[in-house]
């Protein structure tokens, strides 16, 4: 709980932020203000949509956990019931309606002409359209509408986490 605390704290200071540079931005005139200013609003209302989505995801485990039913106790003597395991909400379960993708399908979502970005790892297309670490749907001199399994496993061995937070779209077949 102290954790949520802390993260809606830091959307209200982001909040303040952002309010404070429209504002800014509406009254100065000068143009070589703008862009800095520009960019510092970008950049907040991503950590403000990183953490909205951190924030729901939180709500949604919390909810599962909640409404999870619980197994009663067997008839052997001492032993517990075991709760059935339910994937974490950043582990991809295989849905019937799920979207899949082929290479040249997932090329046409670079991000560019106003479409969305995607990216592929490990057969599971992600949307990085609105990630910050993904602007102008570049990430390192990588491009957007590509697989990247080998690029995330070489760069960011053991990092899964990074995954959790980008909306999965479909899969790569």
């Amino acid at each position: 709980m102290q954790n949520i605390e802390l993260v809606r704290l830091q959307l209200n200071h982001l909040v303040t932020q952002a309010r404070q540079d429209i504002y800014t931005l509406s009254t100065t005139h000068d143009q070589t203000k703008k862009y800095p200013i520009l960019q510092r609003l970008w950049d907040t209302l991503s950590n403000i949509h990183f953490l909205s989505e951190l924030l729901a995801s939180q709500a949604s485990l919390s909810t599962q956990i909640q409404q999870q039913p619980f197994i009663q106790p067997t008839s052997i003597p001492g032993q517990q019931g075991i709760p059935p395991i339910k994937p974490l909400p950043n582990q991809v379960t295989p849905q019937v309606n799920q979207r899949t993708f082929t290479v040249e399908e997932l090329a046409t979502f670079d991000g560019k002409n106003g479409r969305p970005a995607y990216v592929a790892v490990n057969g599971i297309v992600y949307d990085v359209t609105n990630n910050r670490a993904w602007a102008a749907a570049t990430h390192f001199g990588l491009v957007a509408g590509k697989d990247y399994t080998q690029e995330f496993a070489s760069c960011h061995a053991g990092q899964q986490s990074l995954l959790a937070t980008l909306p999965v779209v479909g899969r790569l077949v």
